[in-house]
């Protein structure tokens, strides 16, 4: 004869169900806090950059205004040496650099900081290479920004390429293989604005032509991709 288990659970009360959906309720709400918290955070982040470069730069026109003023005055007299004279030329293109950094600096956040004149979504602000102490190595920077409205984080990854000839034949090499990379590095996750940088060494013979960079972002319900290609010109 078999017999059947009968099993009892108590009913949870009106009570506890209230209770539960109240701290759910606050739980959303101190999840909603934090994270305007951190937004805000990083937005004052941002103004302050802009306002400190926006003092820099005006500092730095002062001083080449008043380098500009001596030079042409030295220039007017004719009891000035050429080695004064020089210093004062090379003074003025080390200060005309600084200006022009600090105008693109000062570009670049206001790209951040006003959106509206900018297209909206991942954009890929510039692609810089330097040439470095060593022979065939080049630092290179990517700079993306998110224009518009950032209300999200956003998270992808970047394709570069190097392209040109290699004995007479057109030739392609991405930077992973380049250099001491691994997939991270050329991964991306931001709220305003990312850079992604390092250093590659060319193959003996490889002539480079252009520079090539694909943006793509992952698990958005638009996923976005962007493109930019430069001349190679360290």
């Amino acid at each position: 004869m078999n017999h059947s288990n009968l099993v009892v659970k108590k009913q949870k009360s009106r009570l506890w169900y209230i209770t539960t959906g109240i701290s759910l309720l606050f739980l959303f709400i101190g999840a909603f806090v934090v994270g305007r918290y951190l937004a805000l955070a990083d937005l004052n982040t941002t103004k302050a950059s802009l306002a400190s470069y926006q003092q820099e730069l005006i500092k730095t026109q002062r001083e080449l205004d008043n380098v500009t003023e001596s030079l042409v005055m030295q220039k007017q007299s004719s009891q000035v040496d050429n080695l004064s004279n020089q210093e004062l030329v090379n003074s003025v293109k080390g200060m005309q650099q600084t200006q022009k950094e600090l105008e693109e600096e000062l570009i670049f956040y206001r790209k951040i900081m006003a959106p509206e004149m900018e297209k909206e979504g991942l954009a890929i602000d510039s692609l810089k290479i330097s040439k470095t102490d060593k022979s065939n190595e080049y630092h290179f920077k990517t700079s993306l920004i998110q224009a518009g409205k950032q209300t999200q984080f956003i998270k992808g990854r970047v394709s570069l390429k190097l392209i040109g000839v290699l004995n007479g034949v057109d030739k392609e090499y991405a930077f992973r293989e380049l250099g001491t990379f691994n997939a991270k590095h050329f991964q991306f996750q931001f709220r305003y604005f990312q850079n992604i940088e390092g250093i590659i060494s060319l193959p003996d013979g490889f002539k480079a032509q252009k520079v090539s960079a694909i943006a793509q972002t992952s698990g958005l319900r638009k996923n976005q991709k962007v493109d930019k290609q430069i001349n190679w010109q360290p």
